[in-house]
């Protein structure tokens, strides 16, 4: 089975059951977009607060792709500096970050839950909108898998 073939019968299984209906799920998001732009503003605002002398001025914004647990946000506007915008170290979203840790922390725990391959391509359609090959899945889990195994290998401090 291929991934439009594969997505055609997500489709189908989530019109078919009672899942969330899809506004619900965008409204969410819409919600997240609109909490992260806030806090990152404030983020940029605090740290223009604190810099002296050579002030830095704001430069608008700029979109990015991210994902997380309630689905894509596809424009995510994110605030820019003039000068210095890459030496600074945001705290909210690093410089590069596409994704936020709690979707990776769903993932994860979806694998732990004992999600087959196939149930984990469904539970990530529902958040990114789009298939993963069951090998990229595969891929993810693996190491996630020996992540989980390396921490379990490691020894306590007892002191």
């Amino acid at each position: 089975m291929n991934i439009a073939q594969r997505e055609q019968q997500i489709i189908r299984i989530q019109s078919q059951s009672s899942y969330a209906s899809i506004n619900e799920a965008l409204e969410a998001s819409q919600v997240t977009q609109k909490i992260i732009e806030a806090a990152l503003d404030e983020e940029v605002q605090a740290y223009l607060s604190e810099v002296q002398g050579d002030r830095p001025r704001r430069s608008g914004y700029y979109q990015r792709v991210l994902d997380t647990q309630y689905g894509r946000i596809a424009q995510l506007s994110v605030p820019k500096l003039r000068k210095g915008n890459a030496d600074r170290e945001w705290q909210i979203l690093e410089r590069y970050q596409r994704a936020l840790g709690s979707l990776l922390d769903f993932c994860l725990g979806l694998y732990v839950m004992g999600l087959s391959l196939r149930d984990l391509q469904e539970a990530l359609y529902e958040i990114l909108g789009a298939v993963l090959s069951v090998n990229a899945i595969n891929r993810i889990t693996l190491k996630a898998q020996k992540q989980m195994f390396q921490s379990r290998q490691t020894r306590l401090d007892t002191n």
